[in-house]
C-alpha cells in the first residue's frame, strides 16, 4: 500500500505522521510545493516580529525527520492527478503512483476587489516568501494596513 499526501503544512504532515504509525510497512509519500521545509503559516506573525528565525516556524526542527520516520519528502507542485490509474505527475516530469491520496493543501488567500491592492507595497502574508518581502520592506516604525482575521492576521 501507497500512500501519498499532497501538502505539508501541519495537516498534511501529521496525516503522513500518523498514517505511518498506523500502517508501518506502507509506503508514505509527503509532497510539499514551496522550497522550504515543511512550516507553519500560523508562526510568521512570530517571524515579522523577530521572536523567532525561519527555522522557528519549521514544523519539524531534525531535517532527518521524515528519512527516519520512513516518510518520503518531496519539494515539487502536483500538476496533474489521474484517479483512473491512481497516477499523479510532478511539475519535474517525474510520475507516481498511489493507492491512497490525502489532499492537505489547504487554501489560498484572496485578493479583494478593492482600488489599489494590486498596487506596489501590497503584499499578501501567507507563505514564507510572502514573509521575508515583507521584512525587506519594512523597519521599525512603519505604518501597517492588515486586512484579515484569521490565525496570521
Amino acid at each position: 500500500m501507497h500512500h501519498v499526501v499532497i501538502g505539508a503544512g501541519p495537516s498534511g504532515v501529521v496525516a503522513a505522521e500518523t498514517i505511518r504509525k498506523l500502517d508501518p510497512s506502507a509506503g508514505v509519500t509527503l509532497i510539499g510545493g514551496e522550497p522550504e521545509p515543511p512550516y507553519s503559516r500560523m508562526a510568521i506573525p512570530y517571524l515579522l516580529i523577530d521572536q523567532i528565525d525561519e527555522s522557528g516556524t519549521y514544523l519539524r526542527r531534525d531535517e532527518s525527520h521524515f528519512n527516519s520516520n520512513y516518510v518520503e519528502y518531496k519539494q515539487a507542485q502536483v500538476e496533474h492527478i489521474r484517479r483512473g490509474d491512481n497516477t499523479l505527475e510532478l511539475s519535474n516530469g517525474t510520475k507516481m503512483s498511489y493507492d491512497r491520496l490525502l489532499i492537505a493543501t489547504g487554501s489560498t488567500p484572496v485578493k479583494p476587489p478593492i482600488p489599489g491592492v494590486d498596487c506596489e507595497g501590497v503584499s499578501h502574508c501567507w507563505t514564507l516568501n510572502d514573509a521575508r518581502k515583507i521584512i525587506e520592506k519594512t523597519q521599525e516604525g512603519s505604518r501597517v494596513v492588515l486586512m484579515g482575521a484569521g490565525f496570521i492576521g
